[in-house]
């Protein structure tokens, strides 16, 4: 069935709109992480490096289908084919590489470090692989001459006639990184979850016992530590937001004196502190927002991949809710990293708007303030001119 004008007009507006809303929140990113260190966590690192990939994606999605009018063989359609081809799935893989990352923060014990130093290969991996399939797929053609790139209705990137690429080179890669993704923060979830469970439980017996026992004695700066059997050795709290899963339970207890020649003994306060809880807690969120993005990728994919199937399925159909979807959700990768982004990052971002406000608009509205004093000034001179004593 042959899609009507109609149809056609409405997609390609969706598309344009939703690729406007990407490019604000990846741009967003990069103005606030290039302006001020409070973003400069792990995690934001890696969003950071993926908004400049959804930039370039929504520069051939805001395109739309002026490449299919300029001609399957023209620069315009290649260039659009080969950049949703390639940067595309690279959000996907900066998703597993965010996943990477809470592995290696939960079973390897990597510091922060540690995890700054794979952003080169991780750079290179996320928009290297990608690369490769996306110039292949300039030169092949079929029996009938017919290029890989050409119309897909809502903009150029794999023909119709090469509809077996669609999930070979594109669909199917995609899903098997968000599988592996999947799989990571199941393991990593699971440990952390069951970690910050049992020291919760520690610190209730903890504050229950010590509620019937009164101040111990111990000289000043005594400290001892105890890790509870099982659990995972004591590992780095990284400072940028990704602590190693650790369980260390640390007593400290300090003497005060009156000061009164020893007349009177001294009091010591025992406190107990579980630096595993607040590091778990940290590794959890970490987790968390991680996870955030990978929900993301899911939203994003989905209707796509489902409206791929039905056309792989169905090739001489058309359906227009599914492209339809596809057109809203497949140019939002950068709106929903942002979004993702301001929420975990709320903070930085009103300590950045903040400044904004101080230094552009209260300078502004100071500005338009003696501008209108003056103005009313040189009114009342005008009359005072006029109307002479």
């Amino acid at each position: 069935m042959a899609w009507t004008t109609r149809e056609l007009e409405i997609l390609q507006t969706t598309s344009r709109v939703s690729s406007v809303f990407s490019l604000l929140g990846a741009s967003f990113i990069i103005i606030t992480f290039c302006s001020s260190r409070s973003f400069h966590r792990p995690i934001n690192r890696l969003a950071f490096f993926a908004a400049f990939g959804n930039i370039l994606t929504n520069v051939a999605t805001i395109t739309s289908r002026e490449g299919i009018t300029h001609g399957n063989s023209s620069g315009l359609c290649k260039a659009q084919a080969a950049f949703i081809q390639w940067f595309m799935p690279a959000d996907a893989l900066f998703c597993l590489a965010m996943a990477l990352n809470v592995y290696l923060t939960v079973f390897k014990k990597y510091t922060t470090k540690r995890l700054k130093n794979l952003e080169l290969t991780y750079v290179l991996t996320c928009y290297g692989i990608p690369f490769i399939p996306a110039i292949v797929f300039l030169f092949p053609k079929d029996h009938a001459g017919t290029p890989i790139y050409g119309s897909a209705t809502l903009w150029c990137w794999i023909s119709n006639e090469w509809q077996f690429l669609r999930i070979a080179g594109f669909y199917g890669p995609v899903w098997i990184v968000l599988l592996l993704t999947l799989i990571i923060y199941i393991l990593a979830g699971r440990v952390i979850f069951n970690l910050r469970d049992s020291l919760r439980k520690f610190a209730g017996a903890e504050h229950t016992s010590s509620s019937h026992t009164g101040p111990t004695r111990d000289t000043l700066g005594t400290r001892s530590s105890s890790v509870r059997p099982g659990s995972i050795s004591p590992g780095p709290v990284h400072d940028s937001g990704v602590p190693a899963v650790v369980n260390p339970l640390t007593s400290y207890s300090c003497t005060i004196s009156s000061g009164s020649g020893g007349k009177e003994p001294p009091l010591t306060v025992t406190r107990t502190r579980n630096s595993g809880v607040e590091a778990n807690t940290a590794a959890w969120a970490y987790c968390r927002c991680a996870m955030l993005f990978f929900l993301a990728l899911i939203i994003t994919w989905l209707p796509s991949s489902i409206n791929r199937i039905y056309s792989l399925i169905h090739p001489d159909s058309t359906n227009f809710g599914l492209n339809f979807a596809a057109a809203l959700v497949l140019p939002c990768q950068g709106f929903w990293n942002g979004l993702i982004y301001i929420v975990t990052t709320l903070p930085a971002c009103k300590e950045f708007m903040g400044n904004i406000w101080k230094k552009i608009v209260l300078p502004f509205e100071a500005m338009q303030r003696k501008l209108a004093a003056s103005r009313r000034r040189s009114k009342a001179s005008s009359l005072d001119s006029l109307n002479p004593a």
